[in-house]
């Protein structure tokens, strides 16, 4: 993959961060104006804290869902205007991929259609669609975290770079597709209930373990403490990424806070490490 290519990939990323951002702000102003409107219908009876952890949704999780959502893409926008200026040129691949994770995030945080759908503005296949993207864009976020361990070893050239995160992404896409979807119960923050949740969770499970390991790895092969550093940091990363995912209160915050500050911590380690960038 050629600087040019990655580029544009990441500019594409950029630009639905930048929509997000301006979609989900019009939402939460037009909520904040009119308390009664459209956005106040939306009820469903349960909501996901963490997996099969649910408790009864309540009309102010529409507002804290939509809330990540702005949150999630003003962060991935500010993030890579931040990065592209300092590692815009740079060849490490470590950061290609932390970036492409991080502009995965809004689409992770896909809610804006919610109470557009509860309210009977779109049919029940969107509440589909929607679910289905935010899965994808998970699965794809974390596959690019993973890839961040096979390319630091220094055995994989960045040319393949493009290879392996189209795999990737093919990989994302056919989990995705093929993942039952219970429609009977839709849930305030995610829309559609996953029918395999068990399986989905031990998947995502053993991507981000092995993404801390790999580093972990790396680190005792070298004999490198930075690595280890990356280690702990890509712990942090992947902790807050699983909290916030599900846009529900009791992790929203602590959530937040690890992803922003692991993703600093792991950006500076590697500027650190690569002192030519």
């Amino acid at each position: 993959m050629t600087l040019k290519t990655r580029k544009t990939i990441l500019s594409i990323m950029l630009a639905a961060a930048f929509a997000g951002t301006v979609l989900s702000a019009a939402a939460l102003s037009f909520m904040i104006l009119h308390p009664e409107g459209v956005f106040s219908d939306y009820h469903s009876g349960k909501t996901i804290i963490w997996w099969s952890v649910t408790r009864d949704f309540t009309s102010s999780d529409t507002f804290w869902a939509i809330s990540l959502f702005f949150v999630m893409s003003l962060y991935a926008f500010i993030s890579e205007l931040v990065y592209r200026k300092v590692f815009g040129k740079s060849p490490s691949a470590e950061m290609f991929f932390l970036r492409f994770f991080i502009l995965t995030l809004p689409f992770q945080s896909v809610r804006i259609l919610i109470p557009l759908v509860s309210s009977n503005y779109f049919p029940l296949s969107w509440e589909i669609y929607v679910t289905r993207i935010a899965w994808f864009a998970r699965f794809a976020g974390l596959t690019a975290l993973l890839n961040i361990g096979i390319f630091s070893s220094g055995d994989m050239p960045f040319q393949r770079s493009g290879a392996v995160l189209g795999i990737g992404l093919l990989a994302s896409l056919g989990i995705t597709v093929t993942m039952p979807l219970d429609i009977t119960i839709p849930l305030g923050n995610l829309l559609i209930r996953s029918g395999a949740e068990y399986s989905l969770e031990l998947v995502c499970l053993s991507i981000k373990i092995l993404a801390v390991i790999s580093l972990a790895g790396i680190g005792y092969q070298k004999k490198q403490k930075d690595y280890y550093f990356l280690s702990l940091y890509m712990l942090i990363i992947t902790s807050g990424a699983e909290m916030i995912f599900f846009a529900s209160m009791p992790l929203v915050f602590p959530g937040t806070l690890l992803l922003v500050s692991g993703t600093v911590l792991f950006s500076s380690r590697i500027k650190k490490m690569y002192q030519w960038i």
